[in-house]
């Protein structure tokens, strides 16, 4: 589970609210493997994009290479905040961002 969750990008106070748990909770399952119910299970299959039986046996979950730490914690937030908003207003933003890059790497 903790494979998963960080390759979401999630943490553990960020999946458990997800879920409706405490976080406490979700530690209790993730690291002390603990059982949780069948509904709890389909929840945190959910939020992790996978199927209550990969996440129940552990097999044939898919192999998820670790994504570089983004040293910034600022920065962090601020991506996910960006995941909130609407899918139009994303693309405006990262719209932004590319044309501010591309000016700077001409002006270089």
């Amino acid at each position: 589970m903790r494979r998963l969750r960080q390759a979401k990008g999630l943490t553990q106070a960020e999946i458990a609210d997800k879920v409706g748990i405490s976080r406490r909770g979700y530690i209790y399952y993730e690291a002390e493997g603990g059982s949780p119910s069948p509904e709890l299970l389909a929840r945190i299959a959910q939020v992790l994009g996978i199927s209550t039986d990969v996440l129940a046996t552990g097999s044939g979950a898919p192999r998820v290479k670790a994504q570089p730490p983004i040293e910034n914690l600022r920065l962090l937030r601020r991506l996910k905040r960006l995941q909130e908003l609407p899918p139009h207003d994303q693309k405006a933003v990262l719209r932004m961002i590319d044309m501010m890059a591309d000016a700077r790497s001409r002006a270089s």
